[in-house]
């Protein structure tokens, strides 16, 4: 961990006239925090670049290639906090009620349970550094002003610190179509340390988007939003893990895996037997999901995974302050 500057501290001493400030030292480093970017949009106008086809066509994001080096040289370690929960908000209109759906799956499946879970779900749709299209998954949560989707980190900028551009999402997407619309994102936040030390930290892989509105409506307003939980102390309780996986159904409809907590790995905080593969990372992640009206917390959002198993990253106090920061941007 970095230490904290001491700055603008001050020292008063009664009779002895004004403040004196004790100098920063001239090499310290300022403190990790969110880190902002506004999305440059590059070609034609956002949502109208994401054509049906362009969208069947954009490729799963590959998780960077320093995952396991650099978890191991700066593991996080995870400091109890007050936990704090932002509210899901039911979307307008009548809700999808949920039928049974498998609680115990670590081969993925389809969701056809539908719930709010199926409206505020989608595909993040993206132009990495290296000018690729890519697709990865992502989810609505409420918010002060309805506009933020939570995502993976490496989902908005590259290992050579590359932002990307052309971002939209996309809730409830399926087979091309986009029945709510296209959110241009207009904003980016990620955690300043996500790119530390040379290394990526899978700790901290988690992004925020700030969207524009369609048809004058707020994600929100259009979708409803799920509830997102920071510093949660849930333990050993069921998962459930949904995204757009290149391997289910060709990424064409929203999976998902569920069941028991797997052993953490890379310095992450969660784990589940799963098979989504790319085009998954920045699904959402919940420890549980209301059976009878598929709402929600959030607890996390998947953003690495190996041969039989996906992690996920700790929404703790670094992930409260992104998300705060994209809720008042």
């Amino acid at each position: 961990m970095r230490t904290l500057p001491i700055v603008g501290l001050t020292i008063l001493m009664l009779g002895l006239g004004a403040p004196a400030a004790i100098a920063e030292p001239p090499d310290a480093k300022p403190a990790d925090g969110p880190l902002a970017h506004n999305v440059p949009t590059t070609l034609a106008a956002g949502s109208d670049y994401w054509t049906p086809e362009r969208m069947r066509a954009a490729q799963p994001l590959a998780a960077p290639a320093d995952t396991a080096s650099g978890a191991t040289r700066n593991a996080t370690p995870y400091v109890a906090q007050e936990q704090v929960d932002v509210a899901p908000t039911p979307s307008a209109g009548t809700m999808r009620w949920v039928t049974p759906y498998a609680t115990s799956v670590a081969k993925q499946r389809t969701w056809k349970s539908g719930g709010l879970i199926a409206k505020t779900a989608g595909k993040v749709f993206g132009t990495g550094g290296n000018g690729g299209d890519f697709v990865a998954s992502g989810n609505v949560v409420s918010s002060a002003d309805g506009d933020v989707v939570v995502t993976v980190g490496h989902a908005l900028i590259d290992g050579e610190g590359r932002w990307s551009t052309n971002l939209v999402f996309v809730p409830a997407y399926k087979n091309g179509a986009a029945p709510y619309g296209k959110f241009v994102a207009r904003t980016m936040f990620i955690w300043s340390g996500y790119y530390k030390d040379g290394a990526h930290q899978p700790p901290f892989d988690f992004g925020m988007l700030v969207v524009k509105p369609v048809k004058g409506k707020t994600a929100v307003q259009t979708v409803g939003g799920q509830g997102i939980r920071f510093n949660s102390t849930a333990v050993g309780s069921a998962n459930l893990l949904l995204g757009y996986p290149s391997n289910g159904n060709g990424g064409q409809t929203l999976q998902y895996c569920s069941g028991a907590s797997a052993t953490p790995a890379y310095g992450m905080k969660y784990a589940l037997t799963c098979d989504m593969g790319g085009g998954s990372s920045g699904g959402p992640w919940f420890q549980s999901l209301n059976k009878i009206t598929g709402t929600g917390y959030q607890i996390s959002t998947h953003a690495l995974r190996n041969s039989t198993t996906s992690y996920g990253s700790y929404f703790g106090p670094e992930a409260l302050k992104t998300f705060r920061a994209a809720e008042a941007s």
